[in-house]
């Protein structure tokens, strides 16, 4: 059973709740039959990790806020790591407290297990931007990413995405556009306009394969991390038909049967998560 659509939601209104260690864990998404599942963990000051097991999954982390100390690297705000399965990694340590967004792999996932995929650390503040790739299609957003991870054999990229502001075309109504692959996505700061609404610092969603979505625009920017679980490459298929900009759409979220009705309020004012 795969992950469920989600689009979007303000993860300011999802609970925290607390593990036995102290730390506070908010889950976004997650396949009920695996391990694989997003969530925002916030370490309190103090915290130690034990050593993890051969049996833990592979996970990949990104500092939101505060600093951690993974297998003795410090890493400050917007850190980027890949801990494989298996290699005895990813022991975790916080003297202040930080908050981290975590992506678990599946157990049964062999790309993320060590005899196949490395383990990665990388300060993502010092990496320059990439803006020769971009479909023309996506030109009113100027794009610009820096690529984190490319998985083994094809099965995802991570890579943080920023847009300038003022991304707002001349034309009135542009394509919609669909991926082979999922999408997933965390906004780090700034603020989208998509038909679901406007998506402010904090929105979270995840998309199966070839679900429509878009258009989408920019009056302010913004800086995101995305994900394509699935496919190393983000391939766009546009349609044929066009739709009007979304500035001033109502806040209309997608979500799973079950979702808990305070996960799906609009958020005028929200604050950092």
């Amino acid at each position: 059973m795969a992950r469920p659509h989600i689009e979007f939601i303000q993860t300011q209104n999802v609970d925290w709740r607390e593990r036995p260690d102290g730390v506070l864990e908010k889950l976004l998404s997650y396949d009920p039959l695996s391990t694989d599942a997003t969530l925002i963990v916030r370490l309190p000051p103090g915290f130690v990790s034990g050593p993890r097991t051969a049996g833990e999954p592979a996970f990949e982390y990104f500092v939101l806020d505060g600093s951690v100390t993974v297998d003795e690297l410090p890493c400050a705000r917007h850190a980027y790591g890949f801990i494989p399965q298996g290699n005895g990694l990813g022991a975790v340590s916080s003297q202040d407290g930080a908050t981290l967004l975590v992506f678990r792999h599946a157990l049964d996932d062999p790309n993320a297990h060590a005899e196949c995929a490395d383990a990665i650390a990388i300060d993502t503040a010092r990496m320059p931007w990439d803006t020769s790739t971009y479909d023309p299609k996506l030109g009113h957003l100027r794009l610009a990413r820096k690529v984190l991870r490319l998985g083994p054999n094809d099965s995802g990229r991570t890579f943080l995405l920023t847009g300038l502001p003022h991304g707002v075309p001349d034309e009135t109504h542009l394509p919609t556009e669909t991926h082979h692959h999922c999408e997933e996505a965390f906004m780090l700061q700034g603020e989208m306009w998509a038909p679901e609404g406007r998506m402010r610092q904090g929105a979270y969603f995840f998309r199966p394969p070839n679900i429509v979505h878009g258009p989408h625009v920019s009056e302010t920017g913004f800086l995101q991390i995305m994900r394509s679980p699935g496919s190393n490459r983000v391939v766009n298929q546009w349609s044929d038909d066009l739709k009007p900009l979304p500035i001033g759409a109502a806040y209309a979220p997608v979500a799973p049967e079950g979702t808990p009705a305070e996960w799906l309020r609009p958020l005028d004012n929200a604050p950092v998560y």
